[in-house]
């Protein structure tokens, strides 16, 4: 008797199209390249990689599957694992075998794999069928290939922050699979462009301003003039609907919690007196009675 698979609905794997999405060149990019191997965009955190693959797929109306990478994924998470609801035995299939039988099914999909250098060498030697010319997957334990039809395609994408903790390094085979993109943060010009466009009303001379201090600031501590921490292009548009409900200060003083040891936070306190007259040690965020 065969076994029952249990695959993600077809529903939760449609990608979200974001109207304010400013490309960095990232898109025509993944144009360029897509379909024909393994992409890894390499890149600082908030740098609109993982955005980048979601707003393709959205535009070309293709299905994504997600699978966020860690040192404790493993064959279940990429492969599935067996389940039991009453009496009946289910294979409910993990990423790899969603993304394969997705794209049986719509003709194509994509496979994207958050962090993937946080991957255990284990885990990431079970992509290896998958990213080079077999397009499949053997899985023993419920004897069974899972492999893209022929004029059907699957594309296996992914990120990674060379710069996190945790973090190891690709295998040789792995890494021979894929071509690799070092991705930067944003243009000034798109970055502003892009913060501009948060603000929930258009903006004005003074929100002009603020914006240019904000890329001030973030330039900083990008260089490494603040310390422990960079500011990345997320952080940057979180501070905007932050500023609108709380007003400056409070917004630059809840950035300020991004920064842990004391030289970092004194430097950048430093900035934003500097930067937008604020003095943060006079800032509180809850009012202690």
């Amino acid at each position: 008797m065969a076994t029952e698979l249990r695959i993600t609905p077809a529903d939760e794997l449609v990608p979200n199209y974001h109207d304010g999405y400013v490309d960095t060149g990232i898109l025509d990019l993944m144009d360029n390249l897509s379909w024909r191997r393994p992409l890894l965009l390499k890149g600082p955190k908030g740098s609109g990689k993982t955005l980048a693959i979601e707003q393709w797929c959205a535009r070309q109306g293709i299905p994504l599957v997600r699978q966020d990478c860690s040192d404790d994924v493993s064959s279940k998470d990429l492969i599935g694992s067996y389940g039991i609801e009453g009496d009946n035995v289910y294979f409910g299939l993990g990423s790899i075998t969603t993304a394969i039988e997705t794209a049986n099914r719509e003709g194509g999909c994509v496979l994207a794999l958050e962090e993937l250098n946080t991957l255990p060498s284990k885990s990431q030697k079970l992509l290896n069928s998958i990213c080079d010319f077999r397009q499949s997957l053997a899985v023993a334990k419920i004897g069974k290939v899972f492999k893209v039809k022929p004029g059907h395609r699957i594309w296996v994408v992914g990120t990674m922050n060379p710069n996190y903790a945790g973090t190891y390094g690709l295998n040789e085979d792995l890494r021979s699979r894929w071509g690799l993109v070092n991705v930067g943060y944003m243009s000034e010009d798109k970055e502003r462009q892009l913060l501009r466009s948060v603000f929930s009303t258009p903006v004005n001379a003074k929100e002009k301003g603020i914006v240019d201090l904000l890329l001030q600031l973030a330039s900083a501590s990008r260089t490494g003039k603040l310390g422990d921490y960079a500011l990345s292009t997320r952080d940057l548009a979180d501070f905007i609907p932050d500023y609108e409900i709380m007003g400056l200060a409070k917004a630059l003083k809840l950035l300020e919690g991004k920064y842990e040891d004391s030289e970092s936070i004194k430097d950048f306190q430093s900035q934003c007196q500097t930067l937008f007259t604020v003095n943060l040690q006079e800032v509180q965020l809850i009012d202690h009675v």
